[in-house]
This record gives structure tokens, sequence and C-alpha cells, in this order.
């Protein structure tokens, strides 16, 4: 409710009326246990990520060949299924490879490697998304 007195406005709120509002105190419990709920479903979500074609292991060498070569980054799609879905993609470079293992550069600057059966499919990223230059 608003007042006009003497040409200016005068805000009406609950304290006008001697109400005394305890503030924050009652709501932080209910709000509290809401986030929380709201985290463990955001945690127990899972995203559902499609399969990309699967490639045939000359198509995945010939590429990764390519990929070392060049030094160019590529996306890898493991062939493994977690919880109904696969896993997102490796973005990473190739470091070398021996022994029957690929030994890759990932993006957050980790080292791995995998085999080249465990790889379903591989493409080249483009260059300016590996070094974060993309607005």
């Amino acid at each position: 409710m608003i007042k006009v007195e003497d040409c200016s406005i005068t805000c009406v709120t609950p304290e006008y009326y001697d109400y005394k509002d305890r503030k924050i105190v009652k709501w932080l419990g209910m709000m509290l246990s809401d986030h929380t709920e709201a985290l463990k479903k955001e945690k127990h979500k899972v995203t559902e990520i499609e399969p990309k074609e699967e490639m045939k292991i000359e198509e995945i060498s010939e590429v990764l060949h390519i990929a070392y070569v060049m030094g160019l980054p590529v996306a890898i799609q493991a062939n493994t299924i977690r919880n109904g879905s696969y896993y997102k993609d490796v973005q990473c470079k190739i470091a070398s490879y021996g022994g029957g293992k690929i030994h890759l550069y990932v993006t957050d600057g980790r080292k791995t490697s995998c085999a080249i059966e465990e790889i379903r499919n591989v493409e080249f990223m483009d260059v300016l998304d590996w070094y974060g230059k993309r607005v």
C-alpha cells in the first residue's frame, strides 16, 4: 500500500503496522534443505551422450597418425558405456604411441593413455577450441 502525504510518496511496510519480522531466521532451514536436495539431484543427473558412428581401426589409425604428425587436437569417444550412456569426448593431442598404447595430452594438462581398441570414434578438433581462443 502506498500513501501519498504532502506530495511525497511514503512506502508502508509491515513494520508500519508493528509487525516484527524474524528476517531470514525462519527461512534459513527451509532454504538450506531445498538447496541441498537440489545439489544432490544435480550430482546424480546423468547427461545422455549420443553414440557417434563407430569407426574401423584403420580409419581411427589414419586420423590418429595425421593428428600426431601435424600436432592437431582430436576429440576421442571411448567405446565404453556407463549408466546407459557413453563418456564425454576426450579432447587431447597425441603425445606418442607404442607398446599397443596411444599416449595423450588432455586439455586439462593430464597425461593418459588408451588402446586403439577402446576408441569408438575420433575426429579432428578446431585448433581455436583447443587453445581456448574461440569467443
